[in-house]
């Protein structure tokens, strides 16, 4: 289970969760081993215009961890590729001068 083996609607599932948590937790966002159910439910239809919580999780008894949970490594995966997107892109902007202003992609002198 990985996120480039989910198809579109399923990858585009995850990276709506994601930004859900990103929403409800702002810089305390921790992504967990597994997720209940009902919390699942909640956040698919308060991020995904679902009512429940996708059958292809939730059927899947290889994503059943104990009772009532479920474990998203997709959601985890997705969350270290948004970090190293982050990274990189911090790498690419000039440092401060003091004089440049940075204003969408282009770097036009103050």
């Amino acid at each position: 289970m990985n996120f480039d083996t989910l198809n579109t609607k399923q990858q585009d599932f995850i990276i709506n969760l994601y930004t859900g948590i990103c929403k409800e937790e702002g810089s305390n966002m921790q992504i967990l081993d597994s997720y209940p159910r009902a919390w699942l439910k909640m956040m698919s239809a308060k991020y995904c215009g679902m009512e429940w919580a996708p059958a292809w999780i939730v059927k899947d008894k290889s994503r059943q961890v104990g009772k009532g949970s479920y474990t998203l490594p997709e959601l985890k995966e997705y969350h270290k590729m948004c970090l190293i997107d982050k990274e990189d892109l911090r790498d690419e902007l000039p440092t401060d001068d003091g004089e440049t202003v940075i204003i969408g992609t282009e770097v036009v002198a103050a």
